[in-house]
């Protein structure tokens, strides 16, 4: 059961991901649905997920773009932009690994 002002739809689309409390894809966007609108469409689980989680979360979805873009018909120049926004995603988490192997190991995880 949804709490006041929570959303409780599931269209059995996708699932849930988990983004920190003040991100938004694809950024501050002006419109007439607010941020609840937004996460409610989006499905958007607004919170600081710890790093395994999120790169959990980026693998799932992911994966699922891969098999659903081999069954598109979406364009080619479409699936190029499509995987391009997965390899950004997977550059920052990549990095945000080897940030805390540095905060963990110091210089020496380099």
């Amino acid at each position: 059961m949804a709490g006041e002002g929570e959303y409780e739809v599931d269209l059995g689309l996708i699932q849930s991901i988990s983004l920190p409390s003040d991100g938004k894809i694809p950024g501050a966007l002006t419109s007439i649905a607010g941020q609840e609108h937004y996460d409610a469409y989006f499905r958007l689980v607004r919170q600081r997920p710890d790093l395994a989680t999120w790169t959990q979360s980026c693998l799932d979805v992911q994966r699922d773009v891969l098999v659903d873009l081999e069954r598109s018909s979406l364009s080619d120049e479409d699936k190029v932009a499509i995987l391009a926004g997965c390899v950004v995603t997977l550059h920052s988490t990549l990095a945000e690994w080897v940030a805390h192997a540095h905060d963990d190991f110091g210089e020496a995880a380099a």
